[in-house]
């Protein structure tokens, strides 16, 4: 089975265990009713326990797989700010989605906003960094590092906004998803997207938390997650979303600077090439070889595809076209 058939076959596992794994009767048999341990517990047995189990069965490496790699400091700094500069982006994406579906998300946020803060960053921003980019830009990511650049980041994002089950939070989930995915390209480090995926996360919640403070009881929050935008007049719909589309427009191009610096950035230092970055760019064949020198050496001593994939972990349709060049 090839890179691209294991993180799909993975991916489907994972939504399969979301939609039919009867994780309640856990809650039930242990008289479990506390939300936020909820929370914790699911995603724990969803995303935690499939992934260790995807490493040790093929035998991957743990820190390629899921690009555990230095995040240098000037990365750093960029990708924190590009994580404040998407903030209008995702709202104006969630905004549209709105005049469609229910905010469920908004629904929960009210619901366990009376928790201690610390509670809240620790359940919404920084287990969600950690578990959902474990799943979708560590292991499914994985499987599409041979593909371009572009679209292994447009087809992971997708399957990022699949994966919350959610059709309002489809949308704003894609496009995050295509951003974190390609930053983890460009970067070669799961610690980019997290660090994007905890900011923000915990930027909304904290936001939240303030309002909370703010106004006795909830009451302010409560109202504003009653008034539901699908009942705007339609001219109201088409003047908010064309001030808050304009909005994200402007930190849209700020955003594509941003990254375009990153990419700069990580060619000077030699983690990806100028070409790997272009639109129609695929690998040549002087690169392929290159990259797997040690596949080509156990394929030239008359090693057989399948167990050279297993000793190297490189699909074996990866190894048949490094057959032809040998």
């Amino acid at each position: 089975m090839g890179k691209v058939s294991k993180a799909n076959t993975y991916f489907l596992i994972i939504m399969l265990l979301q939609l039919f794994l009867p994780v309640s009767k856990i809650f039930e048999i242990f008289n479990i009713t506390d939300i936020k341990l909820m929370l914790f517990i699911n995603h724990s047995i969803i995303f935690i326990i499939p992934a260790i189990i995807y490493l040790i069965i093929t035998k991957q490496s743990i820190r390629g797989t899921l690009k555990l790699n230095k995040l240098y400091f000037k990365d750093a700094l960029l990708i924190g700010l590009l994580a404040f500069i998407c903030q209008p982006i995702m709202t104006f994406f969630s905004l549209i989605s709105q005049f469609f579906f229910e905010n469920k998300i908004g629904n929960f946020m009210t619901n366990i906003v009376n928790s201690p803060y610390i509670i809240l960053l620790l359940l919404v921003a920084v287990l969600p960094a950690i578990t959902e980019e474990i799943t979708i830009r560590g292991v499914v990511l994985s499987g599409y590092e041979d593909k371009n650049i572009y679209l292994s980041s447009m087809v992971t994002g997708l399957l990022f906004g699949i994966m919350h089950l959610d059709a309002q939070q489809f949308l704003y989930a894609t496009i995050l998803g295509f951003v974190l995915a390609l930053v983890v390209r460009i970067t070669n480090t799961i610690f980019a997207s997290a660090l994007i995926h905890f900011l923000i996360n915990g930027t909304s919640i904290t936001i939240q938390k303030i309002m909370s403070l703010t106004y006795n009881n909830n009451t302010i929050i409560q109202e504003s997650t009653e008034i539901s935008l699908k009942s705007m007049p339609m001219a109201y719909k088409l003047i908010t979303a064309g001030i808050y589309g304009a909005i994200a427009l402007a930190f849209g191009i700020v955003a594509f600077f941003i990254i375009k610096k990153l990419m700069k950035l990580n060619i000077k230092r030699g983690i990806i090439i100028k070409e790997e970055v272009g639109i129609g760019y695929s690998k040549s064949n002087e690169t392929m070889k290159e990259e797997y020198a040690e596949e080509i050496r156990l394929l030239k001593r008359g090693y057989s595809l399948r167990n050279t994939a297993k000793l190297t972990g490189t699909s074996v349709n990866t190894l048949r076209k490094l057959t032809a060049l040998m």
